[in-house]
Parts: structure tokens; sequence; C-alpha cells
């Protein structure tokens, strides 16, 4: 039933990112709105949607500890991610602006505009946003420290700038939806109701911005990367699976307390495509963002058949 639910959720998906694309292609959303759209999205209704859910969370003791849990595994997940972008960068013996997007884009997936989508519509239930936020939050720390110190350098970047970016919409949301979970305080209706609606239009702003994204990717040249078959394969299905692995190790063989459903989301969390943020970020800082822009193209099509692999595995392994 779970797996139905997850392969009509990709089709649903894979449908609104079909309609961005055409709407690309026609001239209706244009580079405008595409970057108005990316903006709305990132500072306002996720925003709402991470407050308004975390806030009317019930605290248990469960939660507690699947949090905690939750933090551990995320961390083990980027270090595993860290680790296979350095090694298959080095086998490729790719130039340092193509290893940089290499290993950047096998590290960071696009967690904000299909993650939380995916996350929200096959868990509505307030837990589940929890847990895909304390991955949010330490990929966003790491994307914005680390990645910036790879596609910059180290002495080209002042400490505090490395940290700037680490305060924004989302990350302040997660800290007042944190803090109204822990004094367990309800919203008023006349606040939550209308927030929640206007965070309820992330999931079909964020897909319709991805599939605008994938209308303006040049194919030429893609198919013959062997590279993005390697980063494709990591990214979308080994990663995923060793994680699992790694989890369900500790929860049956060492009988830590951690539930399926928060496993779950961490791993789907992890098999994510590429994120479209680094494509921004390498053309900012002079890395290859042509081949980022492939990445995230190739990364994103494939993943509408590996997500659905990869919910299974959680629940076959």
């Amino acid at each position: 039933m779970e797996s139905q639910v997850i392969a009509e959720q990709v089709v649903i998906a894979g449908m609104i990112v079909l309609t961005g694309t055409v709407g690309s292609w026609a001239k209706i959303i244009t580079e405008q709105i595409r970057y108005a759209i990316s903006r709305l999205v990132f500072n306002i209704t996720l925003p709402l949607l991470i407050v308004t859910t975390i806030s009317r969370m019930e605290m248990s003791h469960e939660v507690l500890v699947n949090g905690w849990w939750a933090l551990v595994f995320t961390v083990v997940s980027i270090l595993l991610m860290y680790g296979f972008g350095k090694v298959s960068s080095r086998l490729f013996r790719l130039p340092n602006r193509s290893a940089a997007v290499h290993e950047l884009h096998t590290m960071f997936g696009n967690i904000v505009f299909l993650g939380f989508p995916l996350i929200a519509a096959l868990y509505p239930e307030g837990e589940s946003l929890l847990y895909a936020s304390i991955y949010y939050m330490v990929s966003s720390f790491m994307q914005w420290t680390y990645a910036v110190f790879r596609l910059k350098g180290q002495k080209d970047v002042p400490v505090l700038d490395r940290f700037n970016n680490l305060l924004n919409p989302n990350t302040v949301a997660f800290a007042v939806g944190i803090l109204l979970f822990f004094i367990q305080f309800q919203l008023p209706y006349l606040v939550y109701q209308p927030f929640r609606t206007i965070g309820n239009a992330t999931s079909p702003l964020a897909l319709l911005y991805i599939g605008a994204t994938l209308a303006g990717t040049n194919l030429k040249g893609i198919l013959k990367r062997y590279d993005i078959y390697v980063l494709s394969f990591n990214k979308l299905l080994l990663i995923p699976f060793v994680l699992l692995l790694i989890i369900n190790f500790f929860v049956k063989q060492v009988g830590i307390d951690f539930g399926d459903m928060p496993g779950t989301i961490i791993v789907l969390e992890t098999a994510m495509p590429c994120m479209s943020m680094i494509v921004i970020m390498a053309k900012a800082y002079g890395a290859a963002d042509d081949l980022a822009s492939e990445n995230v193209f190739f990364t994103t099509v494939l993943s509408l058949l590996t997500l659905p692999v990869v919910y299974f595995l959680t629940t076959a392994v």
C-alpha cells in the first residue's frame, strides 16, 4: 500500500515537473518568474510550512529520541556522500572546477524543492517534517560553510561570510517551530490557518520550479560524460543503500530505538537528486556551472525512477 503511495506521489510530482517544463518552453514561466518562484518558496511558503507543522507536534519521548538519532544518521549520511564524492572525482581525475561540482553534487541533494514536497505527501503527520528539517539544517550548515570553501578556496572567504547564509528564513522557521514545540504553544487558529494554507503551496510551486529549471538544460554531451553515470549511481542508489544498511545494523544488532518512519525519511533525503542551488553557487564562484546544470537535469529525471526503488528497499531490507 505504501509503495503504491510513493509511486503515485512520484507520478504526480513528475506531472507537475513536466507542467513546469512545458510552461517554460511556452515562455509562460520566464527566467524572471522562475527566479520569483524560487524566492517565494525559499523565503515564504517553506518557512511557513516548517513552522506550522513542527509547532503542532505533540512532545513525546519517542519524538525526542527519534530526533536525536535522525541528527546522528544525517551526519553519517553527509560523511558518506563526502567520501564517495572525493573518491569518484579522483577516480576520473577531474580538473578542480569540475571536481568541486562533482563532489558537492554528491553531497547535496534537492531536499527543499523535491525532498520536502515528497516527504509531506508521504507522511502528512507533522512529525515527519521535523526529521526532514533536521536533515535540512545539517545539510544547510555544510552547504554554506564547506561548499563555499570548496568552490572558492578557504583563504578567499572570510569566516563570517561562510556563516552569514545560515541565518535564513528556513533556519529561523525551524528554530521558531522547535521553540513552540518545546513549550507546546499552539498558534491561534486565525494565525495558523492562513499560514498553513500558504505553506501548503510549497509543493506545487517547488515542483514547477524544478520543471522550469530542467527546460533550460543543454542536453548535448550529457550522455558522453562517464562521470555523470557514477555520480547518479552513487547519489541516487548506492549511498542511500549503504546508509540504510548502517541504520538497520544499529537498529537490529546494536538495539537503538529508532523508528521506521524517521529512518526512511533520512534515507529518502539522502537519495534526492543533485541540488539546483549548487548550479548558482558554481556560477558565482567560477566552478563548472554548465556541468552542474547537466547533473541536476540527469539526476532529477532518473530520480523519478530511483526514489520508488529506494523507498521499496527501506521496507525490504
